[in-house]
């Protein structure tokens, strides 16, 4: 039995991120992903305002724990659910400062990890800063994925989310990579601080024991559990809008797009076996921008103040 179901509401999420096809990988022994998305294109522009929409509609979901929206549910409450939400992200510091929640890779990466990879978040980085604040995590967000093992060995993995938009990719990729760095080196902490404060304060009964069983040793216990990271990257495209007609923009981006992944997928594997992560499982989610330092200040701002056209 799966341990959590997705907290997402992607039913509108493939009408939202358009998935670019290529040939590249990481060429690691364990489970790994290194998919391309873009949003909608508007006169030789990515259109972002689907993605607010999509953000406004799961911001409850990715601020509070499944208990708290449980109990938004029992106090008949539900209609305020967005709205505490935001107020707890207004809050944190404004729309893009990192650490708090309210920046936009934060909050991407928790969507791509719950929608593509299929991993329910265990905490966001909104729960890390509030609810674990004392334990100082590193993480943009925490997953539980269940992956192939056997029938009588379940295998899982407690997917640690890292994300990074700046406008080049390879700096994007060194960013998240310091990271993911300092992620792993109090990887013992991050699994304490899982135990310590999921199980104790964010799901109800039958959950916790149900990830208990995955997560805490115990005799005879039938399960195990590694640790993966979950990867959101956002950069700038670089193409010139007005060098091209509307039909050939549609063609020359994918066309640019391949061509990042093709220069940098080594790069990514490289930083990988470099640093002596190449046991992990890697999930990598890249998305352009056409100005991303601009517009992750812009998108965020605007689900902020509510203000996305629902």
């Amino acid at each position: 039995m799966t341990p959590l179901t997705k907290t997402i509401k992607g039913n509108t999420f493939d009408e939202v991120f358009t998935e670019v096809a290529h040939t590249e990988s990481l060429g690691l022994r364990n489970p790994e992903q290194l998919r391309l998305f873009h949003l909608d294109v508007l006169n030789n522009k990515f259109s972002s305002s689907e993605l607010q929409k999509l953000l406004m509609r799961n911001i409850g979901r990715y601020v509070f724990s499944r208990a708290k929206l449980e109990k938004f549910r029992i106090d008949d409450n539900i209609d305020i659910i967005s709205s505490q939400a935001l107020r707890i992200l207004q809050k944190s510091g404004g729309a893009d400062l990192k650490g708090t929640g309210s920046e936009l890779g934060e909050m991407l990466v928790y969507a791509f990890l719950e929608e593509k990879l299929q991993a329910p978040k265990l905490m966001s980085r909104v729960e890390l800063a509030n609810d674990a604040m004392q334990y100082g995590s590193g993480c943009d967000s925490i997953h539980l994925l269940e992956v192939d093992g056997t029938d009588a060995v379940p295998c899982y993995q407690l997917v640690f989310g890292a994300s990074d938009i700046v406008g080049d990719m390879k700096d994007a990729i060194d960013c998240v990579f310091e990271s993911i760095l300092r992620i792993g080196q109090s990887e013992a902490n991050e699994i304490q601080m899982v135990e310590n404060t999921v199980l104790s304060r964010l799901f109800e009964a039958d959950e916790i024991e149900r990830i208990t069983k995955i997560l805490i040793p115990s005799p005879g216990k039938k399960s195990t559990c590694d640790t993966a990271f979950g990867v959101f990257l956002g950069y700038t495209l670089g193409l010139d809008p007005s060098s091209y007609s509307a039909v050939e923009f549609r063609k020359v981006l994918t066309q640019k797009m391949e061509r990042d992944i093709q220069e940098h997928a080594a790069y990514i594997a490289k930083k990988i076996r470099d640093n002596h992560l190449d046991t992990h499982s890697f999930y990598f989610y890249i998305l352009p921008f056409n100005d991303a330092e601009t517009e992750k200040k812009e998108i965020m701002g605007n689900v902020l103040k509510g203000d996305v056209g629902l």
